[in-house]
């Protein structure tokens, strides 16, 4: 049986008083990270998950929603579960499922969510959290109810088994679909109505269901509104739906999926969800139960809350002569009902490592950041202490305006700070090593303990669309003594691509210092001003005069790691090369077979060429060309890394300043240059992939961007998915401009209706619909011809 209205109400009911009145979480706690991607949307600080469904209308192409294809990801990761034998569920195992034309999973909305939860994936955040926290993004960021978000998913290592709901299903497969994951026959009906209030139906999908050009942009919308909300309902419900699995073309094809799921009980639950209050409560249960589907050896947490006051950043130093400690780091607080500007003052209050003390360190406003419900203030703090007596914990102190005061103590424990071990961060750099990355590290170790471990989690690609994490252990060396600590160091080359994402821990004994990033480190390893292997602290005299005599000490340590071999890491890597990473240009890249675009913009959070990529130490034009055989583009980065696509999945434009912007050589040929830092080579092959017509009459005037909501030529249209250079010249005869776009849509005009911008020939790559050696723009990209004087 299914849930009535009034139990649903009042189950979401309870769960809404509940909400945040939950206990407040204890600091440090496994859904740290996860709170930060899910609550810091903007501002300082900001995580910027939320910005592919700001504004909730906002997509990857012309009628594409993102905050549709977030749900429908997670909809179809969820759907190959069984909570009979506890297996799939919310899982991750989607991953693996896209390949071979994406089996069940058809359509980009897949790889284009998935490559989008990439960068905030790692070893404190699951593939499968970062999808079920898309749900919550995309219901939210649409105006519709908070979904609760626990975590504690695990990633799958293989595809799920297939299953997922499609239109053609007989009512009978997808009620029991349904049920293996856990909903009964009305919960369907509630769960499809609500994961179809967004988006719609794409033509290059399904065909029978919206033929080619029978809709704008070949998309035909669930409803005409750009929000979460029962539209699709109350369309229906009143005999006015344009619910292309409702309507049209579906019917006759036997695919009218919604309806026949809308109708199968008499459309009685249907109709119930008609009231806007109800539609809003039973989304906000569905959708929550939707992504607590997993694994029955999984447990997952209470739903993340936020914490009234979180620290951040905290980091201790050891300071020259080692007799002083720097404690650093930001205090977040919560600001949604108590505002900053009855905040008068916010102090630190520590106690030193034997517990006693209790010493103030005041903190100066930072910045502020907000999400959809909850904003906050950071407040930053740096002071020296002395290092043997140090710090074990702290509370925080927060006076208001009023002079009333506010003391938080972490539930009772004090937030705890550990100084067995710490990473000594202006110590540490990477640096560059023939082609590679060379990562040094430096970490204090309270004495007398002499050892510790640097554990790197590194994302290394696979032939899957996410990469693997990988660790790595390696043993630090101890270089010296400075006051009660010990200093060591540890090494580890790094291909250049991995600066960016690799995350490390340093642990000794039982204490570590973790979830450092290797992005946030120098480019040069500072030495540290230290005393002898057998000074003290016992008086301002000895530890003075012995800190000149260990310096240099410790500063040739450093030197010694960064230049010669890795052995005192107990790493075999061995490299030759030692010609300088970077240059000036002096010649125009080539390659036969391959026109040279030039020097080009790349990003690591929005990737130019997405189809394939590889980070080698052998990296040469040839060598990528050949990895990218059958791909209209190739590019080089960074030294070592290569990219294949057909068509430019981000927008790129030429380096502002030329070639001298690839200015890295390549790993595997010192004589030549392979992109930069966030620039890229690249070269667009002479063989393969759509090359742009030449029309009697017309000339070829670019690439140029475009907007489904201010198009730029707009006098005649038409949608063709046979279009070719050709009919569209010949439909715009007698026009001064035509474009093409998105492979089946062509536009006339005499000028410009709307600002546009010339871009990259790359960023139109889509082939024509008939001729598929032409190509005809791309999402929200039109190739222009103009005609001749």
């Amino acid at each position: 049986m299914g849930f009535s209205m009034i139990n649903v109400i009042l189950i979401i009911t309870l769960s809404q008083c509940l909400q945040w009145a939950a206990a407040a979480p204890t600091w440090p706690s496994s859904v740290d990270e996860l709170e930060d991607i899910m609550l810091l949307n903007t501002g300082y600080r900001a995580r910027g998950f939320a910005n592919a469904v700001t504004p909730c209308s906002a997509g990857a192409g012309p009628g594409r929603v993102t905050a549709a294809e977030f749900i429908r990801t997670a909809f179809h990761d969820m759907a190959t579960g069984n909570v009979y034998l506890g297996t799939g569920g919310m899982d991750a195992s989607i991953v693996f499922e896209l390949n071979n034309g994406g089996g069940d999973n058809i359509g980009q909305a897949f790889p284009t969510s998935l490559t989008y939860f990439a960068p905030f994936f790692s070893s404190r955040a699951s593939m499968a959290d970062i999808i079920a926290m898309g749900m919550y993004t995309a219901v939210r960021g649409c105006g519709g109810p908070v979904i609760p978000v626990k975590t504690g998913r695990v990633d799958a290592i293989e595809a799920g088994p297939p299953g997922v709901p499609l239109p053609q299903n007989s009512l009978f497969t997808f009620q029991n679909q349904f049920q293996r994951t856990g909903f009964d026959s009305t919960q369907m009906i509630q769960v499809v109505a609500c994961g179809h209030t967004l988006g719609g139906v794409h033509a290059e999908n399904f065909p029978q269901i919206v033929p080619a050009g029978s809709a704008p942009n070949d998309v035909k919308q669930f409803d005409d509104t750009a929000k979460f909300d029962n539209k699709i309902v109350t369309d229906y419900v009143s005999g006015n739906s344009t619910d292309p699995l409702v309507v049209g073309p579906s019917q006759a094809a036997k695919r009218a999926s919604d309806l026949l799921v809308f109708n199968s009980d008499g459309n009685a639950t249907i109709t119930t969800m008609a009231d806007p209050t109800y539609f809003s409560n039973t989304c906000k249960f569905l959708l929550q139960k939707m992504i607590d589907v997993v694994p029955a050896s999984v447990t997952l947490t209470d739903p993340i809350v936020p914490y009234d006051v979180k620290p951040v950043a905290l980091q201790l130093t050891l300071q020259s002569g080692g007799s002083e400690i720097q404690f650093a780091g930001e205090i977040r607080i919560r600001t949604t009902t108590r505002p900053a500007s009855q905040i008068s003052s916010v102090q630190v209050v520590y106690k030193d490592r034997t517990g006693g003390g209790n010493s103030r360190i005041g903190a100066t406003q930072k910045g502020t950041a907000a999400g959809f419900d909850d904003s906050f203030t950071f407040y930053a703090f740096s002071a020296k202490i002395p290092s043997q007596t140090s710090i074990s914990s702290f509370t925080v102190l927060i006076t208001l305006t009023s002079g009333a005061t506010e003391s938080y103590d972490n539930n009772g424990a004090g937030y705890p700070i550990q100084d067995n071990v710490f990473l000594q961060t202006p110590q540490s750099c990477v640096t560059d090593s023939s082609g590679k990355k060379l990562l040094t590290v430096a970490a204090a170790v309270r004495a007398p303990a002499t050892t510790a471990n640097l554990v790197l989690t590194l994302k290394v690609p696979r032939d899957v669309i996410i990469p693997a994490l990988q660790s790595q252990t390696v043993e630090m060396t101890k270089q010296s003594t400075v006051g009660p600590y010990n200093i060591l160091t540890g090494t580890y080359l790094l291909d250049p691509a991995q600066v960016a994402n690799t995350k490390f821990d340093i642990s000794s004994g039982q204490s570590a210092d973790t979830f450092k990033s290797t992005s946030d480190l120098g480019t040069a390893c500072v030495p540290l001003g230290s005393t002898s292997s057998t000074s003290s602290l016992s008086s301002s005299s000895s530890s003075s005069s012995s800190s000149s005599s260990s310096s240099s000490s410790f500063s040739s340590s450093l030197s010694r790691v960064a230049s010669t071999t890795l052995s005192t890491s107990r790493i075999s890597t061995s490299s030759t090369r030692s010609t300088s990473s970077t240059s000036t240009s002096t010649s125009t890249p080539s390659l036969p077979g391959y026109t040279y675009q030039g020097c080009y913009t790349d990003s690591t959070s929005a990737r130019v060429l997405t189809s394939k990529s590889q980070s080698v130490s052998t990296n040469t034009y040839a060598s990528c060309a050949t990895y990218c055989s059958g791909f209209t583009y190739f590019g080089v980065e960074y030294g070592s890394q290569c990219y294949c696509g057909n068509q430019f999945t981000n927008p790129t434009a030429p380096a502002p300043k030329g070639e001298s912007e690839c200015n890295m050589k390549c790993s595997g040929d010192a004589t030549k240059f392979c992109g930069a830092g966030n620039r890229m080579n690249l070269f667009k092959s002479q063989s393969v992939g759509p090359t742009n017509a030449t029309i009697p009459g017309y000339t070829y005037t670019g690439c140029f961007t475009d907007s489904t909501s201010a198009r730029v030529i707009k006098d005649k249209y038409n949608y063709d998915s046979a279009l070719t250079i050709e009919k569209c010249a010949s439909l715009c005869k007698g026009y001064k401009l035509f474009g093409t776009e998105y492979g089946s849509q062509c536009y006339c005009g005499n000028a410009y209706a709307n600002p546009t911008t010339k871009v990259a020939n790359g960023e139109c790559g889509y082939a024509c619909g008939g001729n598929t050696a032409q190509a005809c723009g791309a999402g929200n990209r039109l190739s222009v011809y103009t005609a001749n004087a």
